[in-house]
């Protein structure tokens, strides 16, 4: 487990910095690169609706916390077989968003200049079998910038790239990556960042038509970003480049 913001009203939870954990209410928390938390509540059965922000621990009407899945730990490894390799010479940071929980995108995983990073890939096994989202910032970033921003400043919700990846029923992991609408929206150019490919490094990926699964110069090689299949054992890397 890892604090997100520890010195702010979240204390450490993965919560927006002036959320509290309270009484009476579930208190989400991080899990370092490459694992995923392993505890919600077990009757949110909606994507968008009740208990779709029931992630983490539940605090009960003393503030006791507790395991809503006792047999499971807090953190569980994910699937290992994507990473960021950045080969830039400046670090980026890709940031996670809490769900179940309030979906801000403020668990950090930073790839540092010329260094990788694992990223949480869940399995199909988690919550409702929902995928791990990223939103990934300019070059340069760090965790600092995993954080809810807004439209006058690239970072957060309005970072330049979308990353995905999650595992799906067939056992099959989906891998993506595309432009992020609202940083375009926003006014900012795609040109005016790096390029990002999915590159196998091992095993079975199966790319799109064409062979290739990119964006680069402001343009994706599929139009609105593109997905590849990682078959069995692949291994693949979002390279920023």
């Amino acid at each position: 487990v890892v604090p997100i913001t520890p010195q702010s009203k979240n204390g450490g939870w993965a919560m927006s910095p002036d959320q509290q954990c309270m009484p009476n209410s579930w208190c989400p928390y991080a899990c370092e690169s490459g694992y995923y938390s392993a505890q919600w509540d077990p009757t949110a059965l909606l994507y968008n609706g009740a208990g779709s922000m029931n992630g983490g621990l539940y605090a009960d009407g003393n503030g006791k916390l507790t395991k809503p899945d006792p047999s499971k730990p807090f953190c569980s490894p994910g699937m290992f077989n994507a990473a960021i390799k950045n080969t830039l010479g400046q670090s980026v940071s890709a940031c996670q968003t809490v769900y179940p929980g309030n979906e801000a995108m403020i668990i950090p995983s930073v790839a540092s200049a010329g260094g990788s990073v694992d990223l949480n890939v869940v399995p199909h096994t988690y919550w409702l079998g929902t995928s791990s989202q990223f939103y990934v910032n300019l070059a340069g970033s760090t965790g600092d910038q995993c954080i809810w921003g807004n439209a006058d400043k690239p970072v957060g919700n309005w970072a330049p790239f979308i990353f995905g990846g999650g595992q799906g029923a067939d056992g099959n992991t989906y891998i993506s990556v595309q432009y992020n609408p609202l940083y375009t929206a926003a006014g900012f150019k795609t040109t005016d960042t790096y390029n990002v490919k999915i590159q196998c490094e091992s095993g079975q990926c199966n790319f799109p038509t064409g062979g290739q699964c990119q964006c680069a110069q402001g343009v994706c090689s599929v139009d609105n970003g593109c997905t590849v299949t990682l078959t069995g054992d692949a291994k693949a890397s979002f390279v920023i480049y």
